[in-house]
């Protein structure tokens, strides 16, 4: 009886989708919060998708801490940004882990700057750390452009099909599904950053370049005189000379940047400033990646609007 009884369980279990390899998620490890959301999105209820840096943190420093390498080593696919933004870390956790399906150029391995088709910011010449933190293989912020984070969702949704064929259509779909949604809402973006679309900028640190790009506006200086390191005063102070000289700047940075350099170099200029997340997570109101552009869009131009009204007088 006991027998008979553990069979017709086992193959209940089976019928509801509870028991054998079939019930089991896509375990996917993401560097970044942006990465995060959006394998979460194309996997939908066949992954179970876990992050590494969370957005409130600057991408380039991330302790290596032991639960980090603990999610790695349960991982069956690791979607990460490439183009050397997690070289600080990554590589230690992966050593660390010693999950054989993360090897590099497995199919458990990713880099999702393979689904971007022009790498912007690529130096030129020689490149070295006392320039600060430069990116020899181009600027690694590509999903600051909403097309190539449809970009992204479409290599990730291939991977996972490779990995899952069971769930390919499924996987395919939902990033199908992303891309229309994307798509839909560049036009109102745009519409949504207003002025700043018109108007040239200078950004705290080099990292709104996609952005910049996607959106038509010009960057004309950088506070930071080299990326990663904090400016000299100096430096600071041909930025504001610079800003003055141009009555319709404007001042970006992100949530994580030295907002007390921005907005003293911005109040000096007389030029607004837009803080502005550089991640999903990295405030509270951009908890997801369309969210993160509803956000970065509506404060460029509320920021030039307010500015344009002052200019005019208008209350």
């Amino acid at each position: 009886m006991r027998i008979r009884t553990t069979i017709i369980l086992l193959a209940a279990a089976c019928a509801m989708g509870l028991a054998g390899p079939a019930a089991a998620k896509l375990k996917v490890a993401a560097t970044l919060s942006d990465l995060a959301w959006i394998a979460a999105e194309v996997g939908g209820e066949d992954a179970e998708v876990s992050l590494l840096c969370p957005g409130p943190q600057d991408p380039h420093y991330l302790p290596a801490k032991p639960s980090l390498t603990r999610k790695l080593r349960k991982a069956d696919l690791l979607v990460y940004n490439g183009l050397e933004l997690e070289v600080g870390w990554l590589p230690v956790l992966l050593r660390t882990a010693r999950n054989n399906r993360l090897k590099p150029g497995g199919r458990g391995e990713l880099e999702c700057s393979l689904a971007v088709q022009n790498i912007l910011g690529i130096p030129t010449g020689r490149t070295d750390r006392s320039q600060g933190d430069i990116h020899p293989l181009g600027n690694p912020h590509y999903l600051l452009d909403p097309r190539n984070g449809a970009a992204v969702g479409t290599l990730i949704a291939e991977r996972m099909a490779e990995l899952d064929p069971a769930h390919a259509d499924a996987y395919r779909a939902r990033a199908a599904s992303l891309r229309q949604e994307i798509d839909g809402r560049l036009a109102l973006w745009r519409d949504m950053a207003g002025a700043a679309t018109a108007r040239p900028t200078i950004v705290y640190h080099q990292h709104w370049e996609y952005l910049l790009n996607w959106l038509g506006i010009e960057a004309i200086g950088a506070i930071e005189h080299r990326p990663g390191i904090n400016p000299s005063p100096g430096h600071v102070s041909e930025v504001i000379a610079l800003g003055r000289a141009r009555a319709d700047v404007f001042v970006v940075a992100a949530t994580w940047d030295k907002l007390d350099i921005a907005e003293k170099a911005s109040e000096r200029m007389g030029a607004p400033l837009a803080v502005i997340p550089g991640a999903v997570g990295a405030d509270p109101a951009a908890d997801g990646y369309l969210a993160m552009f509803d956000v970065i869009c509506g404060r460029l131009g509320q920021a030039t609007a307010s500015d344009a009204a002052a200019a005019e007088g208008t209350p």
